[in-house]
């Protein structure tokens, strides 16, 4: 009965994250996302292969090659699976949602795991039930990882940092009319957080820190800053411009780039 009653839970759970993904925009986002890799697949590929070269540098640089945990793995392009599989004896993916695609792929790998969580320690689903803005700000600072990522020997964040408040703040926005000065607590709070519960020694971080816009009538460009939280004292080890959108689907009129940074800490 005991272990009947776990089952439940955990599949309660699931089914919760799920909705609370659903409803918060997450699934359409990441279908959105796999849109844009059609639309822009040739511009992204330096991108991408500057990712992939970076976690399997730093994967060869680990003390010890039992698990490793990549957060924000979504649709796998920036992810060098085959290698981490090999590298690795514990293979952990983990993001709110996995597409199919993914569940399936990984499912002909017997080393590598699939987790959902939800990697903001809770704040998407305590949104969701947040009767107020007030109620979700004093919960935030309480938030606690979804994992003990303390067990793996390397920790991958891939792409996420900047991710993690987007469509979460967009959310608060639309259901609470939380003000620019509220959402910018909230978002440095999610970021800092997420480095906070990173481990020492042991973590991978990459993460797009700044969008330009280049408008197509010629006028000037515009920069916008997308990490508030501190980053570690260690300077980046790698940056590179990713070509985002060509389309104006992203920005308006605009074609955006985004900057990003690859570091080990």
């Amino acid at each position: 009965m005991h272990f009947f009653n776990k089952l439940i839970d955990s599949v309660f759970r699931r089914d919760t994250l799920h909705s609370a993904a659903r409803r918060a925009g997450y699934v359409s986002d990441q279908n959105g996302i796999r849109n844009r890799y059609l639309r822009e697949s040739g511009n992204w590929q330096s991108h991408l292969q500057n990712t992939r070269d970076f976690i399997i540098a730093a994967a060869r640089q680990a003390e010890q090659h039992r698990s490793v945990a990549v957060l924000g793995s979504g649709w796998l392009y920036d992810v060098p699976l085959d290698e981490l599989s090999q590298m690795f004896s514990s293979v952990v993916l983990v993001d709110i949602v996995h597409p199919e695609a993914v569940k399936i792929r990984a499912g002909r790998m017997p080393n590598v795991r699939l987790v959902e969580a939800d990697l903001t320690g809770g704040a998407v689903q305590h949104a969701m039930q947040a009767k107020t803005f007030a109620q979700f700000a004093e919960w935030l600072p309480s938030a606690r990882p979804a994992l003990n990522f303390g067990d793996f020997d390397l920790v991958v964040s891939v792409n996420l940092l900047n991710q993690l408040d987007i469509i979460l703040c967009d959310y608060l926005q639309r259901h609470f009319g939380v003000d620019d000065a509220e959402l910018l607590t909230v978002r440095r709070t999610v970021q800092q957080q997420h480095i906070n519960w990173l481990p020492a020694g042991r973590t991978c971080l990459i993460t797009d820190y700044r969008q330009i816009d280049i408008p197509l009538d010629g006028s000037p460009k515009t920069e916008t800053q997308l990490v508030f939280a501190d980053m570690p004292e260690k300077p980046p080890v790698r940056e590179w411009e990713w070509l985002f959108d060509t389309n104006q689907r992203y920005s308006e009129k605009n074609n955006t780039i985004f900057k990003v940074m690859a570091i080990c800490f």
